[in-house]
């Protein structure tokens, strides 16, 4: 079942945002905790608007690969001592110009230190990862290495995602989607993003609207 944010809900979370000193990485994809469960979206003046989408582009520091958007969050959003990890939850698909129903005939693999690499599966098969430990001041803050393997085909790539937690208590993620864009070009990685979010990503209740202004708080990774 797809839940929904309450308005009341939405503003108590600007609220502790707010109330909470600590630098948030503009870009980074935000998380807090909302009904139980891990929520994404963006953070901008103190305001979380919630969001499932998120782009990003290969080659801004090395060819075929990218560390953004990361993760990050405000201190005391996450229990210190516990762990959180990633899944991918479908094969990588390919835009081919009007959807994303194409299965790529590439992978993306995703490490972090020691840590990985994991693989993107070639069929939708839901594929653990790994997971990092949560900081002792509750906080969140990484970013993953993201490569894409050859032969590294120019076009514009969705995976579909969710984070999970071992913390008592806090469920799964709902899933959420990176658009990652390479060597194409803007143009046409905001039309592949903007597909995701109108034919995708399920329709947010009318209190999110309210609350977020209509917004699904889309992140575009670029600089």
């Amino acid at each position: 079942m797809i839940r929904s944010f309450t308005i009341a809900s939405l503003t108590a979370l600007a609220l502790s945002a707010s109330a909470v000193a600590g630098p948030v990485h503009a870009g980074d994809v935000f998380l807090t905790t909302d009904g139980g469960r891990i929520t994404t979206g963006g953070y901008d003046a103190g305001v979380f608007t919630p969001g499932r989408v998120f782009g990003s582009e290969f080659g801004e520091i090395a060819p075929n690969y990218s560390d953004e958007p990361g993760f990050d969050n405000l201190p005391g959003t996450f229990t210190p001592g516990t762990s959180i990890g990633f899944n991918f939850r479908k094969a990588l698909r390919v835009w081919n110009g009007s959807d994303f129903n194409t299965i790529a005939p590439v992978q993306i693999e995703f490490s972090f230190g020691p840590l990985g690499p994991v693989t993107t599966p070639l069929s939708d098969v839901l594929t653990s990862g790994f997971s990092v430990a949560v900081a002792a001041n509750g906080e969140w803050h990484e970013h993953y290495d993201m490569t894409l393997l050859a032969p590294a085909t120019d076009g514009v790539y969705l995976l579909e995602m969710e984070l999970f937690s071992d913390q008592s208590g806090l469920d799964a993620s709902l899933p959420f989607w990176f658009v990652f864009n390479q060597n194409t070009s803007e143009l046409i990685h905001d039309e592949a993003i903007e597909y995701v979010e109108q034919n995708i990503v399920p329709a947010p209740g009318a209190a999110v609207l309210l609350a977020a202004g209509g917004l699904l708080g889309l992140r575009r990774r670029r600089r």
